[in-house]
């Protein structure tokens, strides 16, 4: 059927195809010289220019790429596929940058564009390193470009573009609103974002945890490229100011995913450990293995296999984490993942490539990594080993857990995911949380090599003595009541006193401030975990005469008439009125206490109901932030005549701690960070 389509602006999906494939070809290119750069002698340095020439133009490639989809977004240009799913006329403009990673493709491109311009970084950075690294890192793009080509190759489809027009996701035309010439004017608008998404944390959430991914190819990359130059210590000067700033990133990331967790989905916490969230997470607790691993190795090198096998594995582990959210493997138990796309071959592929080119450079050069150990076990390097083993095993704890999905697709077995998740990893992520605060404590107190047993003992004495004490209150006043959690406490307390101690009088030398500070932050963050776990409430109850159907729904939601009031946890809780605002119903709850018999108002939240046209109700809570608790409200049912709504209200003392040691690691990380950079990067080693 060829018909002449009136109003379509085709010229921008074209020129993005073109620099997608531009993108494409010339990474694969580059690829090419690079390594032919490093393996050949005569002419290697003509190779390396044409090689750090072609990665140029593929990484201008990939901006423009950039460039046409953003144009595209913001002109609302319907006839794209891309634009009509995630974008609408009538979405604030904050949130039109976040139709840019609404979709799967938009996500590649993101991951793509960070990759794409820290290589220009690397360019400038790795100096003799160059061929080699450039090499790995150009590869990765080969792959991460490919996931945005479209096409179809031998029945095998390869990637899915941005820039596919609506008309053509179609079987036929005929009977379709595309059989019309201007079938542009009866798509009056699209279908816009995910109500959920609509949130500040979410414009700034998704890019960060990528460039967090694309950081972490760097520490791959010169591990790689270490075993091609069989030069195995001088890649973890040179790669740890990255693995700094990959941890920074990806952390961040992390922490902002859970901060609109938070805000905007139902279930009143941070983190539910949701596959997707694990995900993310394992390839962090790596790095920081990781990162451990490279300081001993710089003095003991004992640890130099593990260190390799940690930054090589997290990058392997990330792309995992892609394959786990992106081919549809977990969409029956995981409320973030992306539906199967067909790329799920293509996403393997890309796995099990960095997989190899990581166990075939460890099983090859295996025989290096032997050397005499020294056994010396009252030594920070000692305790720092240990530690980031325990951090490793519950990576792996994790990490086993969310694959179950995994293992029923390959396996073809009906193994059931944990029916309580929080429940499940809280308690077996437990201990290791306590032994890692442990091992922070003690080696405060260590200098590396050799100690004297009692001096160490001595210097543990006094913040133990202290932790201890100051746990006796929280369990006298109820703050903790399981043992589990009382030495939880008393250790992350134990850990925090040592680590403020020798930031404050240098116990031991050298020192590093942000290592210390990082450290502390963790303590906090376990310690703000730990409380508001055990002390978090479902403070409504169905105290109306309405009977919400079943047992659970009356002891956890409460029925509020228009204007009746309630008791309701120590306050009194009033439903005042209900406002439309577009698709989204806001309703308006006072929170109120009573003095001489006349109600006070304290504070009021507006949980809301977005009504979306292909998701449904969208329910988005309101939270009121006190310095030692919140009040977490969302609604819970809603009458066709808004005369009543059942709400669902959650109290959550002590987040502020949790939040609290959220910034404090990030400051920590952004130290040492800051740190490693001027002294790698701005100085002439």
């Amino acid at each position: 059927m060829n018909i002449q389509y009136i109003g379509e602006h085709l010229f921008p999906g074209e020129m993005g195809k073109f620099f997608v494939w531009l993108g494409f070809g010339t990474a694969i290119l580059a690829t090419v010289f690079y390594l032919l750069a490093f393996y050949r002698k005569d002419n290697r340095k003509i190779w390396q220019v044409a090689a750090r020439g072609l990665y140029i133009v593929h990484a201008l490639s990939i901006v423009a790429v950039a460039a046409v989809l953003y144009y595209i977004i913001f002109n609302h240009y319907f006839e794209y596929s891309y634009v009509w799913q995630y974008s609408s006329k009538e979405l604030p403009m904050k949130y039109i940058v976040s139709c840019f990673w609404a979709g799967q493709e938009g996500s590649f491109l993101v991951w793509a564009l960070w990759q794409a311009l820290i290589g220009l970084v690397l360019l400038w950075l790795a100096r003799k390193w160059e061929s080699a690294v450039m090499l790995i890192f150009s590869l990765s793009q080969v792959f991460v470009t490919s996931m945005l080509l479209g096409v179809t190759f031998l029945g095998v489809k390869i990637g899915a573009t941005p820039f596919e027009l609506l008309r053509s996701t179609v079987e036929t035309l005929e009977g379709t609103v595309f059989a019309m010439p201007n079938y542009l004017s009866q798509i009056t608008d699209g279908n816009g974002l995910n109500p959920l998404l609509e949130n500040i944390w979410m414009t700034i959430h998704p890019p960060i945890l990528f460039l967090g991914y694309a950081l972490s190819l760097v520490p791959f990359s010169y591990a790689i490229a270490s075993f091609m130059k069989r030069d195995y210590h001088t890649w973890i000067g040179r790669a740890l100011p990255w693995a700094l700033f990959a941890l920074l990133m990806l952390g961040a990331g992390i922490l902002l995913g859970g901060a609109w967790a938070y805000v905007s989905l139902t279930f009143g916490g941070f983190w539910s450990w949701d596959p997707v969230e694990n995900s993310s997470l394992v390839p962090w607790m790596t790095l920081v293995a990781g990162l451990h691993f490279m300081l001993i190795a710089r003095r003991q090198n004992f640890a130099l296999l593990a260190a390799y096998i940690l930054m090589t594995l997290s990058y392997v582990l990330v792309l995992y984490a892609s394959f786990l959210t992106r081919s549809g493997v977990l969409a029956d138990t995981s409320a973030h993942s992306f539906g199967d796309n067909g790329m799920t071959l293509q996403l393997l592929v890309y796995l099990l490539v960095f997989l190899v080119i990581m166990v075939v450079a460890i099983v090859f050069n295996f025989r290096k990594f032997h050397s005499p150990k020294e056994d010396i076990i009252l030594s920070r390097e000692f305790w720092m080993f240990i530690g980031a083993i325990i951090l490793v095993l519950a990576a792996f704890q994790i990490v086993f857990t969310t694959s179950i999905p995994v293992f029923n697709s390959l396996f073809h077995t009906d193994i059931a995911p944990p029916v309580d998740r929080v429940g499940f990893y809280n308690r077996w992520q437990m201990p290791y949380a306590l032994l890692i605060a442990g091992f922070i404590a003690f080696s405060q107190f260590l200098s590396y090599s050799s100690n004297d047993p009692g001096q160490f003992l001595k210097k543990l004495l006094y913040p133990l003595v202290t932790a201890i004490v100051l746990c006796i209150p929280m369990v006298v006043t109820g703050m903790v009541t399981q043992l589990n959690h009382i030495l939880v406490i008393v250790f992350t307390l134990f850990a925090l006193l040592s680590s403020i101690y020798n930031m404050l009088f240098q116990v031991t030398k050298p020192r590093n401030i942000g290592a210390i500070i990082t450290h502390i932050g963790f303590v906090i963050f376990v310690m703000g975990c730990v409380l508001t776990f055990s002390n978090s409430k479902v403070i409504s109850t169905n105290t109306s005469e309405f009977d919400l159907g079943d047992q659970q729904a009356n002891a956890e939601n409460l029925v509020l008439m228009r204007n009746d009031t309630l008791y309701m946890n120590g306050f009194y809780v009033s439903y005042v009125n209900s406002k439309p605002e577009g698709n989204t119903t806001v309703y308006r709850v006072d929170f109120l206490t009573k003095q001489n018999k006349t109600y006070k108002l304290e504070f009021s939240l507006n949980p809301s109901v977005n009504v979306h046209p292909r998701m449904g109700a969208v329910y988005n809570p309101d939270t009121r932030h006190f310095l030692g608790r919140d009040y977490y409200t969302y609604i819970a049912n809603v009458s066709k005549e808004p005369d009543y709504i059942v709400i669902k209200a959650i109290m959550n003392p002590y987040i502020n701690i949790l939040w609290l040691g959220s910034v404090v690691i990030t400051v920590g990380f952004a130290i040492a960070f800051t740190r490693r950079a001027r002294k790698r990067w701005l100085g002439n080693s």
